[in-house]
């Protein structure tokens, strides 16, 4: 995803943990042009539920669990960290919900 951007999933209340790894997209490594930050934001139902902080080239890959039990609507950010969107390449990488079975 490039900053700045979002993703809106409907879960309808029946997801429980929200999982992800999170980090810079190898493609900015080693490019001079641009600093190549990003900040992560998960939110449920409008409520932040995570916030990572600024990331960058330097930061090793956060791995997050996040509870969304009973949200009806997840959203998943990414802003440019207040510095330009130049190689803002954010990766959410193996992201999985887990929600209740049914018929």
């Amino acid at each position: 995803m490039h900053a700045a951007g979002s993703v809106r999933v409907w879960l309808g209340g029946t997801c429980t943990r929200f999982t992800a790894a999170l980090g810079l997209d190898q493609e900015t490594y080693g490019r001079s042009d641009g600093p190549a930050t990003v900040a992560y934001s998960v939110l449920a139902d409008g409520v932040s539920v995570y916030e990572s902080g600024t990331v960058d080239r330097d930061t090793a890959t956060k791995r997050i669990d996040v509870d969304v039990t009973g949200a009806r609507r997840l959203e998943l950010v990414v802003s440019d960290a207040g510095d330009g969107n130049a190689l803002d390449h954010a990766d959410w990488a193996d992201a999985k919900l887990s929600c209740g079975g049914g018929a």
